[in-house]
């Protein structure tokens, strides 16, 4: 069984991912992490010089390969639940979980991050906002079970799951 980790950018999925990667003894892979070193540019870059459409055709093809595996803890970015083919495929080989933490805390965590895309924008937290409210009802509506982070660690949070859905 694969766990996807799914949630806005900040919520902590590839730091809960590798906690819970470890503790459970299962593999983990970033799919943003993947997506960088396979085309040798950041997610920035991709978006900047190829866009956002070539951006999630590699998403998705990537989410393909990674749902092929077997006992691993996957990490896609915030994005994934746009495409309803992905969402399948993720409940198709795996437990899908939505990293649920609040705005305020999402905010505090990505507000002076220069390496988000989508926040290059005049009113970044107006953007930010309304990413928030068009992707949250897909969080919700995807996943298999919702864990809310605020106030934990990721390792706390990847507890957390492996009581609750790793038994």
């Amino acid at each position: 069984m694969n766990v996807y980790l799914i949630g806005m950018m900040g919520a902590g999925k590839t730091e809960t991912g590798r906690a819970l990667a470890r503790q459970a003894g299962m593999k983990f892979i970033d799919l943003d992490e993947e997506i960088e070193r396979r085309t040798h540019q950041t997610i920035n870059g991709i978006f900047e010089t190829q866009g956002e459409p070539f951006f999630r055709a590699a998403e998705q093809k990537l989410l393909n390969e990674a749902s092929g595996e077997k006992g691993t803890v996957i990490a896609p970015g915030g994005g994934i639940v746009l495409d309803p083919d992905n969402i399948a495929r993720m409940k198709a080989t795996g437990t899908v979980l939505y990293l649920e933490t609040s705005f305020d805390v999402l905010w505090q965590r990505v507000r002076e991050k220069r390496d988000r895309p989508l926040l290059k924008a005049s009113d970044p937290k107006q953007t930010f906002l309304e990413l928030f409210e068009t992707r949250r009802p897909l969080y919700e509506s995807a996943s298999d079970g919702i864990v809310t982070t605020d106030g934990l660690s990721p390792e706390a949070v990847a507890r957390k799951i492996a009581e609750l859905y790793l038994r």
